[in-house]
Formats: structure tokens, sequence, C-alpha cells
């Protein structure tokens, strides 16, 4: 598993610096002779409640990936505003 971390205080800058990001990675993997799957890659923009929602879209050659409201990462629920609710959902039952 290989968590990348960019921030940006605006989405312009996010967005051109996150559509680097994939390229950079596979060029990065193939020097050390892995394989990244960008099939199973995942996408979530962690936003604050203030600010406007936009979608992401990132890509590499062919293949995209749109961002996710919500994922599980390590054990956690984690959706984009980083709040408990659904990590309490899942565990309850």
């Amino acid at each position: 598993m290989t968590l990348v971390s960019i921030s940006s205080r605006n989405f312009t800058g996010f967005f051109s610096v996150s559509n680097l990001v994939p390229s950079r990675i596979v060029k990065l993997f193939a020097a050390n002779k892995l394989v990244i799957n960008l099939n199973e890659t995942n996408i979530i923009k962690i936003i604050t409640k203030n600010s406007s929602h936009s979608t992401l879209c990132i890509g590499y050659k062919e293949m995209y990936t749109e961002e996710a409201v919500k994922r599980k990462f390590l054990g956690l629920q984690i959706d984009n505003h980083l709040n408990w609710k659904n990590h309490i959902e899942q565990m309850i039952p």
C-alpha cells in the first residue's frame, strides 16, 4: 500500500500537482522493479466544511480515477471531511 499526500491552498495548484503524481509514481515504481495497479488506485480529497467542492479526476495515459467520498484505509473508514460517523456506523453492528 502506498499513500501520497498533496496539499495546496487553492484548487488550481492542487489539480496541477496532483496530475503530475501518477506518472512520477509509475516511474519510481518501475525504477525499483515494482508495478502499480492503477485500476485499484483510490483518490480521496480531504476538504473542510467551508470549502467549495469541485470534482477531482486524476489520470495516467488513458486510465482515469475519480475521487471517492469515503474509503477504508488501514481498518478505518475515512471520508472526505475526516469525521468519525462512517467508521462508527461500521463498528456498531
